[in-house]
């Protein structure tokens, strides 16, 4: 995760050093066998950039990446030791490539290869006699073919370096790239989907020194970019976002998208999120300093988890004539920023709207009547859609989890329902709301009252031979973990079922034990089958991508992109009039239906598919809701 936050929001915190002097890219002597594979250990010296290195081994980038996952960052350390992929061994006195024959090679085409000739080949190899072939397994020798610009070159301290003087300007062939505070090379050729080699191609100084803040170079075009989906992530652009880069696109599936309603071809999505840059730098720089393990703040990761699924699921988008404009903010937590951001009309030809993530910066944008959709991947208040049109939540809302919870108690047996409620007044409306939802389908449903160090009555409200589900409507740890001990203790006595929010599983307070003892069962929207091919792909282009696996909101975000952006296509900024409520998304996590529930805005819809999951005696956790019986409720 934290690899994956430096690639996609914060490139500057490892900035690179400036360096000084004339150095030369030694090939190092020191060699190591992993898994097969042999590679150089080379010690990064002052003034060496992974271009350079590259060059001097003959290694290509991508392969020492795939060695040095650490190096996807871009940066590079003086001290430094990086593996260095072996194709061609270099000899001691560096006058040779140490060659091992591999079945089927022969002298020929190896001399072809190396661009020797039969007699530079026996020179370098004496021992050989010219009457016998090559065996596998053997090692040759092949003489060093002189290369030019091996030296790094770099500026001395007082000098600038000299910037990429580019004219006259040919915008037809290239993107003229302003360097911004933290660029690294490796991530402007990402951004750009061309190669290292190619960049540097166009802008030979790049090979010797660092890049400079506000540079100019240039990249060139890519080919054939008639259908194209451009994305942008969090940087400069006053705090929003202005570093664009292009996604390659194939086929996706739309529902319920037969004809094209709109004749709109270019169509923009906003993510709005509290990545909350700057506050994870200045953490990550005092972890570093107290020597603590580095970690970003909860609410980041989240965000990062969803954007990154975005990206993933827009680069298996393609329909024809159609261009997609992706960009993602940085919002922070209050609405200073979505203030300015609407004052200088960054949202006025928006389409489409992923976020915020507070319900405060939800219910500020729809104080301003936009008319834009909102998808909301965090916020579950069914108020907001009560209160708003054109508002979609992507999970459940409390009032979709209510009502499911309350079908699985009328499933159960006899069911003796209980609803806990703390002193707070959320968790007091939470139990009215409960009650009210199971007794409409018949169950037996009572309130109890946690008065903060025990459950008032519980002992009488217990009934043996019966199912007694007990549903807690607050997750505060200290709370939560006296209610666990205490329903722990009788548990030898009645049959328990308790239901929680997933959050107090991560409380280190609770003992695991209690889970297991008290049949601990948690809400969910996601439901992944592994087995399942588009789920193989996804997590396969999402770990090519970010080297990690993919978390339950990346799977969120990409159902959303797969599920909402074909219908933008069809009708632009009004696809929310055309939801389908009879639609059922076999989405990446599992099922998704939008429905309008009683009360709802104009245009506002929520998920209702909600999953159940009941620990076992394994601490494994096995879906226990919705069952196939239970199907016709879904």
């Amino acid at each position: 995760m934290l690899r994956r936050i430096i690639i996609l929001l914060i490139p500057a915190i490892f900035a690179a050093c400036t360096l000084s002097a004339q150095v030369n890219v030694e090939i190092s002597q020191e060699k190591v066998l992993e898994n097969g594979q042999k590679f150089y250990l080379h010690t990064v010296q002052q003034g060496q950039t992974l271009y350079s290195i590259c060059k001097a081994y003959s290694a290509k980038e991508k392969d020492v990446l795939n060695a040095n996952p650490e190096l996807q960052s871009g940066t590079l350390s003086i001290g430094q030791v990086i593996k260095i992929p072996i194709e061609n061994e270099i000899s001691k006195d560096g006058k040779y490539i140490v060659y091992t024959v591999k079945k089927g090679e022969t002298l020929y085409s190896l001399l072809k290869r190396f661009e020797t000739t039969e007699k530079e080949f026996y020179e370098a190899n004496p021992k050989l006699s010219r009457n016998e072939s090559i065996r596998a397994g053997d090692e040759i020798y092949f003489p060093m073919k002189e290369k030019k610009n091996e030296n790094v070159i770099v500026k001395k301290p007082e000098e600038e370096p000299t910037p990429n003087i580019i004219t006259p300007r040919d915008n037809a062939k290239y993107i003229y790239h302003t360097v911004a505070k933290g660029e690294t090379l490796y991530k402007i050729t990402k951004q750009y989907d061309i190669s290292l080699d190619e960049l540097v191609a166009e802008n030979p100084t790049l090979a010797d020194r660092p890049l400079s803040i506000g540079e100019t170079i240039r990249v060139p075009r890519k080919q054939a970019a008639d259908n194209q989906i451009v994305a942008v992530t969090p940087g400069s652009d006053d705090n929003y976002g202005d570093n664009t880069h292009r996604i390659t696109p194939v086929e996706a599936e739309q529902p319920d998208t037969a004809n094209v309603l709109t004749g709109k071809k270019d169509f923009s999505i906003a993510l709005l999120m509290s990545f909350e840059t700057e506050a994870n730098l200045r953490d990550l720089a005092n972890q570093e300093k107290r020597k603590v393990p580095q970690k970003i703040r909860t609410a980041t990761e989240r965000a990062v988890d969803f954007y990154s699924g975005c990206l993933v699921a827009l680069e298996s988008f393609k329909h024809d004539d159609v261009n997609i404009r992706f960009k993602a903010y940085d919002i922070g937590k209050d609405n200073t920023i979505l203030t300015t951001m609407v004052e200088q009309g960054k949202l006025n030809n928006v389409d489409m709207i992923i976020g915020p993530a507070y319900k405060s910066q939800v219910d500020y944008l729809n104080s301003l009547d936009l008319g834009i959709p909102m998808l909301l991947p965090f916020v579950t208040d069914e108020n907001v859609l009560k209160s708003n049109p054109n508002n979609i939540m992507l999970n459940p809302s409390k009032q979709d989890i209510r009502n499911e919870v309350a079908k699985y108690a009328a499933s159960m047996p006899n069911c003796n329902a209980l609803i806990i409620k703390g002193t707070s007044d959320d968790s007091k409306v939470a139990a009215s709301k409960y009650v009210e939802a199971i007794q409409n389908l018949g169950v037996k449903a009572t309130e109890l009252n946690f008065n903060g160090s025990s459950i008032e009555a519980i002992g009488s409200a217990l009934v043996k031979g019966s199912e007694n589900l007990i549903i807690m409507t607050f997750e505060n740890e200290m709370t939560a973990t006296r209610v666990l001990s205490q329903v722990f203790k009788l548990c030898n006595d009645y049959k328990i079922t308790l239901i929680a929010d997933p959050k107090i599983m991560n409380y280190e307070s609770i003992d695991p034990n209690y889970y297991v003892e008290v049949r601990y069962t948690y809400y969910s929207d996601i439901s992944i089958n592994y087995k399942n091919i588009d789920v193989k792909t996804f997590i396969s282009k999402f770990h090519n991508a970010f080297l990690c696996e993919p978390n339950t909101d990346a799977y969120i975000a990409a159902d959303a992109i797969n599920y909402f952006v074909p219908l933008m296509q069809k009708a632009g900024k009004n696809f929310a009039g055309i939801i389908n409520q009879n639609y059922v998304q076999e989405g990446l996590g599992g099922k998704r239906q939008y429905v309008k529930n009683s009360g709802y805005s104009t245009n506002s819809y929520s998920n209702k598919e909600v999953y159940l999951y009941t620990i076992q005696k394994d601490y494994s956790f096995s879906i226990v809701y919705p069952t196939e019986n239970s199907s016709d409720n879904k």
